[in-house]
């Protein structure tokens, strides 16, 4: 009897359970992508390197970077001279750069005197460093334009439509490079006073409508294309 008992017990018992206990699964830990340096002896491009964008301000740097801006506008005024050869190139490649040099000359020395008299925080060196960024803007999309321009004003039938593509050139690069230099002067602004943050904006404008006149004013003048002399 008890045999028996034992053996019904046996077979009334649930089956064991086989099935390997499951694991709870473990989330892995969080991986970090850390970016790749950039390579040793890694090289700004040259356009970066001309604008200077991140560069602390340095004399010698800005001069060079202006230089070069007036230089790539004088060969904008070779390919405008183009159309008449001879005496004609000289005379373009002297007045395109007269204009950004007359801004640069007369228009920002008067700006950061106007700026300095409420209080500004600008100094002299930010300052040319603004203007040098606004002159080698200037240059540099006139010289990108000069190859394009010399084949246009040499194949046009009329001296109209020659000057009209001249005048369209230097008013996309003088609005770029004013562009340039009103962000990178306006930058300096940015944590300063309300009051003294809407007098520069104020001041800025004023200077950008001076600088486009004073522009317009030097190109008509000087260039013979559009009537003028030196």
């Amino acid at each position: 009897m008890q045999a028996q008992a034992s053996f019904d017990a046996l077979a009334c018992a649930p089956p064991p359970d086989l099935a390997p206990a499951r694991e709870t699964p473990v989330a892995p830990p969080p991986q970090t992508i850390t970016p790749a340096a950039p390579a040793q002896g890694a090289q700004a491009s040259w356009t970066r390197a001309l604008l200077g964008e991140n560069d602390a301000p340095a004399l010698g740097a800005d001069l060079r970077r202006m230089g070069t801006g007036l230089s790539l506008s004088a060969l904008y005024g070779i390919a405008v001279g183009a159309r008449a050869g001879g005496l004609d190139l000289l005379e373009h490649a002297v007045a395109v750069p007269l204009a950004p040099l007359a801004v640069a000359g007369l228009g920002v020395p008067a700006l950061f005197i106007v700026l300095t008299l409420f209080d500004a925080p600008i100094d002299p060196h930010a300052t040319l460093a603004a203007a040098a960024r606004g002159t080698a803007t200037t240059g540099l999309v006139l010289g990108g334009l000069a190859p394009a321009m010399a084949l246009f004003v040499t194949t046009s039938t009329s001296t109209f439509g020659a000057a009209v593509c001249a005048g369209l050139g230097l008013i996309a690069a003088g609005i770029l490079g004013l562009r340039a230099f009103l962000r990178a002067l306006g930058a300096r602004f940015q944590d300063a006073p309300d009051g003294v943050r809407a007098f520069c904006g104020f001041a800025l404008a004023g200077f950008a409508v001076f600088a486009t006149a004073l522009a317009a004013r030097m190109w008509w003048s000087v260039m013979p294309i559009f009537g003028g002399a030196l």
